[in-house]
């Protein structure tokens, strides 16, 4: 034991490095902690008498992690999922796992194996793909939802999946299975009667002292979590049904914010504690399973979801847009094959071939997300097959010609004031979003409205960009700007665009690609303030005589939007 100190420090230490250099490149930090480990494993820097330590603090690591994931989770979200997202979710989970122990079984795995590997293959990770949606700003579009939705209905199968494992844990038989599935939604049952008619005054008793309800908050984590080991569950679900038990309280944003960082501390250690069970050499002789098992998750999840989403109408636009996200290993698909090993079901071969294909997944992926609007101009006539002729999914209201128009891309916070102020002067404005809500709002209104992404060449040409006499574009996500500017070029006579960047040297970039002006909010802020500050306005700001007249404004432009 005396030796765990040393370790954790010069672990952590090249973590910080490793972590500084995955971020710099825009790659997912799990990656790193996984490398650590192996490169750990490889060089014998961590000793065996501090392994088994290690995994201990691994395991709490994922009782947190499941803990978060069921605080954060609400049933109002389930309700809101809708039917294409849990009818995509549940097609995936069930064809990819049959396809992956098929596929599995034809590399000469045993069945038991083969059934770990499919099911664990057919999860895509929650936390990378909604981290990047949320980067490209495209959660509110319709993809970005029905992506969302799968995501939590895939993660509902992989709890599910957990709670079977404590049936496999005793020895048991299907009868067990079911048996101890029928307990597990027992006490989902009431671990919500205990949320709705003890837990919030009990909470709210408890939250008049902040370091009680911190106190409260990880007891309950623990403690519920020992009481399931104790009933024949795992660890990890009875943390996952403790955090469901507080998903609704009114406190659930403050107990997150303070579990969070030991969330992150532990989680680092299992993805570190994962790796060690990978030294560079167990990887040569597993390099064509490897291949194959990456091409399955990289090709054939997304081809998967690409026949689901189209034969529920879906255009082939938003079918590739959700299909791409699922290219990925889950860190489910890690816990479960973790667990697998720890109850002695499977051999610890089974963590090297998931964990190298969760790191070549998620590596590959993340390009293939970011860059997914370039990767469609490019393939769109072939994935025209995956489209049917009579689609469930409206790209515009009715079919209108436009000329000499402006061109609004984005109608959010910017774009709602430019929208406004464009048609106070009697501007024509056409809009186009990919926010179904916008789009419903903006049409009750009786706004010109095209509902789709603007870097499509179908939504390009029905907003009649050629005959517009401007366009500006508020959207934040580079590529499908970059992609905007270069379809202007080709446009024989010129057509002024704006559009906006959260960067100044993506802005530098788009004014060399043709912008007229690039919207930098953060610089073009700080200057509109640094002019008022150092106005004559500043003696009336001070006197108040500016303050009474803008709260005058305020009041009348309130008055106004009634």
């Amino acid at each position: 034991m005396s030796s765990i100190f040393p370790d954790i420090a010069a672990i952590l230490a090249l973590v910080t490095i490793f972590a500084a250099i995955f971020n710099r490149l825009r790659q997912p930090l799990m990656l790193a902690y996984i490398l650590v480990g192996i490169l750990a494993a490889s060089s014998g820097l961590i000793k065996a008498v501090s392994q088994p330590t290690l995994d201990f603090l691994a395991e709490l690591g994922i009782a947190f992690a499941l803990f978060l994931i069921g605080l954060e989770l609400r049933f109002s979200d389930i309700k809101q999922i809708g039917r294409a997202a849990i009818l995509a979710g549940l097609g995936q989970v069930i064809f990819t796992s049959f396809l992956g122990f098929f596929l599995a079984s034809h590399l000469g795995f045993s069945r038991t194996e083969a059934v770990f590997l499919g099911i664990a293959l057919t999860f895509s990770s929650t936390i990378i793909v909604v981290k990047l949606l949320a980067e490209k700003r495209d959660l509110d579009s319709l993809y970005g939802r029905i992506t969302t939705g799968y995501l939590i209905v895939q993660d509902f199968v992989a709890i599910a999946v957990l709670i079977a494992l404590a049936a496999l844990k005793a020895g048991g038989g299907g009868a067990s299975v079911l048996l101890t599935l029928s307990k597990g939604a027992f006490l989902v049952i009431l671990i919500l009667l205990l949320n709705r008619f003890v837990l919030q005054n009990l909470f709210d008793l408890l939250a008049k002292n902040t370091e009680l309800l911190f106190l409260a908050g990880v007891s309950w984590a623990i403690v519920f979590a020992a009481v399931f080991v104790t009933l024949g569950f795992s660890i990890e679900i009875g943390a996952f049904l403790a955090g469901l038990g507080l998903a609704s309280l009114r406190e659930e944003p403050q107990i997150a914010a303070w579990i969070r960082p030991l969330r992150d501390l532990f989680i680092i250690l299992f993805f570190i504690s994962l790796g060690l069970h990978l030294p560079a050499s167990s990887f040569s002789s597993q390099v064509s399973a490897l291949v194959l098992f990456s091409l399955f998750v990289l090709v054939g999840h997304p081809l998967i979801m690409m026949i689901i989403m189209g034969v529920l109408g879906f255009r082939r636009r938003t079918s590739f847009q959700v299909a791409i996200t699922s290219g990925q290993v889950s860190e489910f698909s890690l816990i479960l094959i973790f667990l697998g090993v720890k109850l002695n079901i499977i051999g610890e071969s089974l963590v090297t071939i998931t964990t190298a294909v969760a790191l070549l997944t998620i590596i590959l992926s993340t390009y293939l997300i970011k860059y997914s609007s370039k990767i469609y101009r490019y393939i769109s006539p072939i994935l025209k097959i995956f489209e049917r002729k009579s689609l469930s999914e409206t790209v515009i209201k009715e079919e209108s010609s436009f000329t000499g128009h402006t061109v609004l891309i984005g109608a959010g916070r910017l774009g709602w004031n430019i929208l406004h102020t464009l048609r106070r002067r009697g501007v024509q404005v056409v809009v186009v979003d990919f926010n179904p809500d916008v789009v419903k709002t903006l049409e009750r209104a009786g706004i010109q409205v095209i509902y789709g992404d603007i870097s499509d060449p179908d939504i390009f040409q029905k907003a009649c960009v050629p005959e517009a006499s401007m366009v500006i574009s508020t959207v934040f996500d580079h590529e499908d700007t970059r992609a905007l500017l270069s379809e202007i070029k080709n446009i024989p006579h010129k057509v002024p665009t704006i559009v906006t960047s959260a960067e100044s040297e993506a802005a530098l970039e788009f004014y060399r690609e043709g912008a007229a002006y690039v919207i930098v909010p953060r610089i073009l802020s700080s200057h509109l303030i640094e002019r008022f500050l150092t106005s004559e306005k500043t003696k009336e700001l001070l006197d108040g005589s500016l303050r009474k007249e803008h709260i005058e404004e305020l009041t009348n432009r309130k008055v106004e939007a009634l």
